[in-house]
């Protein structure tokens, strides 16, 4: 008789070379959005790295795989364009762990799941796969200054309910689509093209609730709101991850830069060249587009959501056209009358 999936062990956790270059590999995505985060909205930069790590080390003692752990992007890039304050970054960080975490106890997200569909998932990451190509281009050939920090409160409250407001109408409603889409079921679905039956854990229930707890907790202790990004997989394992060691490991490595140089941490991450960012973009980029080769159905959607996530730079955009035409193709194929007998014949 087959043992059941969760009775078989758990993939080993291994150290190596390989899972050292590999625990780096997501930096390109993290550091530059820490940076402005802190700088603009003055989230307090050694608290962020402790929260962000431990975020990392829990992912990768449960899933047991190379689990990425990034900053809510879209969310990030309205925050710092409205200069809005770090207890407003806290307040989504409660939206977004509420409703994660209410949808996976209710056992909602496989029902919300029917909507993505693999080739939208698929745009999805061909669309995730171009905007690092392209992000990471500007980066190589840019020459930005790391800003100076804002002032940042030792000390933290709870959001007021302004916060809360502005939180849900600015920050949560645009991003939860989208973290749905590519950090709930396309990691999923990424876990399973790289790790098989390693991944039997990271599934959309599972991942859906790992972020709810963990922005629940960010929020009330005034972190940085994350996901677990499908683009984040692809390059931890494209840098050589094989096994949660390299997320373990950098998730120990952020703590502990958080918490033994609270004042240095984002001085010391703003010292890594912008063109060793850009250029730690464009490879798991290239790599996360090749994902949709083998995709038999609706070959031409999801390519089509790729060119419209790389133009727009907007992955809104690639969803709400993705599941546009979706929608349409759908109609179209239920409305085609069914062959006659003889034309089966």
């Amino acid at each position: 008789m087959q043992p059941q999936p969760e009775a078989q062990p758990l993939p080993p956790i291994r150290f190596g070379l390989n899972e050292l270059t590999g625990a780096f590999g997501d930096i390109g995505t993290f550091a530059p959005v820490y940076l402005g985060l802190v700088a603009v909205c003055g989230l307090p930069p050694g608290r962020t790295l402790v929260l962000f790590g431990a975020v990392y080390a829990g992912a990768a003692l449960f899933f047991r795989l190379p689990m990425p752990v990034q900053p809510l992007k879209a969310m990030a890039a309205i925050a710092i364009a409205g200069r809005l304050p770090a207890s407003t970054l806290a307040a989504a960080g409660l939206w977004i762990g509420a409703v994660l975490s209410l949808l996976a106890v209710a056992g909602r997200v496989d029902w919300l799941g029917r909507w993505f569909t693999r080739p939208i998932v698929k745009g999805i990451q061909c669309g995730v796969g171009l905007i690092l190509v392209l992000s990471g281009l500007r980066l190589v050939f840019s020459r930005h200054a790391v800003p100076a920090a804002g002032a940042a409160p030792n000390a933290f409250s709870l959001p007021s309910a302004a916060d809360l407001k502005t939180a849900l109408l600015l920050l949560v409603i645009p991003q939860l689509p989208l973290t749905l889409g590519n950090a709930v079921y396309a990691v999923s679905d990424v876990a399973r093209d790289y790790f098989g039956a390693g991944a039997r854990r990271a599934t959309p229930r599972n991942l859906a609730l790992s972020l709810g707890i963990s922005n629940l907790l960010i929020g009330a202790a005034g972190g940085l709101p994350v996901c677990h990004g499908s683009g984040g997989m692809t390059a931890h394992y494209g840098f050589g991850a094989r096994s949660a060691g390299a997320t373990l490991a950098m998730g120990l490595l952020l703590i502990a830069l958080g918490a033994a140089l609270p004042d240095h941490a984002y001085r010391f991450i703003g010292m890594i060249p912008s063109w060793l960012l850009g250029a730690m973009l464009v490879y798991p980029g290239v790599c996360h587009v090749l994902l949709v080769r083998g995709l038999e159905e609706r070959l031409p959607l999801a390519l089509a959501m790729g060119l419209i996530g790389a133009v727009s730079g907007n992955l809104a955009w690639t969803l709400a056209f993705g599941l546009a035409a979706q929608w349409v193709l759908d109609r179209a194929a239920a409305r085609r009358p069914a062959p006659s007998r003889g034309q089966r014949a």
